[in-house]
């Protein structure tokens, strides 16, 4: 069993290793991952090099913990505010707005943007940053098989693949409002993605229901196979 001392030592640890991440959210946020070095982090932190290295030995370490824990931030606050009642369209509607809202007005949270772009550049497939990005797809596709399951969205959703479609589509927002304002106007793109994608999900009526896209998919092999 931890004693008092070993207990003060782990909260100690804990309070600077999210003193490290946070400064170094800050900075990645605005001058992105090229744009910073490892000296740079470590004069910001006001800590001694020693004492830093002993929490994170790279630059690249450090960015996908930054990443990762800011990622996970993101989503548990966007959860927190979720409104158990709500239609799934409108939790995600509610959910990208504010997604927007806070990248836009927290600094340690745009990290997630500037970043991602960044470690997406330099990552690959089976990457650990690779392995991140199901957090947010699963939290995307809950919400659709919730949709499916109350006949809201459209029952040929197969809430996996819609979810990927998803996710590629916030991220290239994310990019592309990043290349035109700096992400200054992430708001505003996420109100024209929304306009767009909620028609887009939601049911609408059929003389015969479609099936689910996969296996219109197996489908279509079949017949081009036969011919």
């Amino acid at each position: 069993m931890p004693t008092s001392n070993t207990r003060v030592r782990q909260q100690r640890a804990e309070r600077t290793r999210s003193l490290i991440i946070d400064t170094a959210a800050r900075m990645f946020a605005e001058v992105g991952f090229d744009g910073v070095s490892l000296n740079d982090l470590i004069s910001a932190t006001g800590m001694s090099k020693g004492a830093f290295y002993f929490h994170f030995s790279s630059k690249d370490e450090l960015a996908l913990a930054t990443f990762r824990v800011k990622q996970r931030e993101l989503i548990t606050r966007l959860q927190a505010d979720a409104e158990p009642s709500a239609s799934a369209s409108d939790e995600l509607c509610s959910a990208m707005r504010r997604r927007a809202r806070l990248i836009a007005g927290d600094p340690t949270m745009h990290c997630v943007v500037r970043l991602g772009a960044d470690l997406s550049v330099r990552s690959g497939p089976g990457s650990e940053y690779a392995s991140f990005q199901e957090l947010g797809m699963r939290s995307i596709s809950q919400l659709i098989e919730r949709g499916v399951h109350t006949g809201e969205f459209g029952a040929h959703l197969e809430p996996r693949s819609t979810a990927r479609a998803i996710f590629a589509w916030v991220v290239g927002m994310d990019s592309l409002s990043l290349l035109d304002s700096g992400g200054r106007d992430l708001e505003e793109r996420t109100e024209e993605v929304l306009a767009l994608l909620i028609p887009a999900l939601r049911a609408r009526p059929s003389t015969a229901p479609e099936p689910p896209i996969r296996n219109r998919t197996l489908k279509t092999n079949a017949t081009k196979a036969r011919n």
